[in-house]
């Protein structure tokens, strides 16, 4: 496939981990407490762990979306699967407290796991076979 070919699955990924990355923006202003305490308890290490989370995000749609990695795509298989059974372990904590940190922590979680799901198909699977001229 030529770069300008880009699938609309990829597309959809890449959208989606955008919405995530909002999503998870969002939970800062949901969680305003626990916010307020990692900034006062530790201001300069939150505020740079937070933005190297964030640039390494934007790193890896970089790589996924645009340089068309192979290994990059199978590794965010794999660290979707880490997280869905990270979630799964701590399942009974969130359970019996539903608020509206769970219900958004959820749909983030749902948001990154669709877009996962966006890298698997058919078209988007072309898209990561190296092209030979």
């Amino acid at each position: 496939m030529r770069d300008q070919d880009m699938p609309d699955s990829v597309r959809y990924f890449e959208r989606l981990v955008y919405a995530a990355m909002i999503i998870f923006f969002c939970e800062y202003f949901l969680h305003w407490n626990r916010t307020i305490k990692h900034l006062t308890d530790e201001p300069v290490q939150f505020v740079i762990t937070q933005s190297i989370f964030f640039c390494i995000q934007f790193l890896w749609i970089w790589l996924v979306v645009y340089r068309r990695l192979n290994w990059a795509r199978w590794t965010t298989l794999l660290i979707q699967f880490i997280m869905v059974l990270i979630v799964g372990i701590n399942v009974d904590a969130r359970v019996h407290s539903v608020n509206w940190y769970v219900l958004v922590f959820s749909l983030r979680v749902l948001t990154y796991l669709l877009a996962t799901c966006f890298l698997f198909t058919r078209d988007a699977t072309l898209w990561f076979v190296p092209q030979r001229t």
